[in-house]
């Protein structure tokens, strides 16, 4: 069995994907029976909802030439 510290590494670094399937199995065995993992990825999917929504309304509502208006307050530095 999967230790919670193996599980949460995981689902946060990404590597869940590029995962064995019996390694992600055993995630999903552990996700299915401990709470608090299940509650901790349910967080990180909320939080990749939110940015991936704010990513698409700040490139939606940005204007073209702000990308290069930063760049030069930043130089301004």
């Amino acid at each position: 069995m999967m230790t919670c510290k193996q599980v949460s590494t995981l689902l946060s670094t990404g590597e869940l994907a590029a995962a064995p399937l019996g390694r992600r199995l055993a995630v999903r065995m552990h996700l299915a029976m401990c709470r608090h993992c299940a509650a901790f990825k349910r967080q990180l999917d909320a939080l990749a909802a939110a940015a991936r929504a704010a990513d698409e309304a700040f490139s939606r509502d940005a204007p073209d030439d702000l990308e290069a208006r930063v760049e030069r307050k930043l130089k301004d530095l």
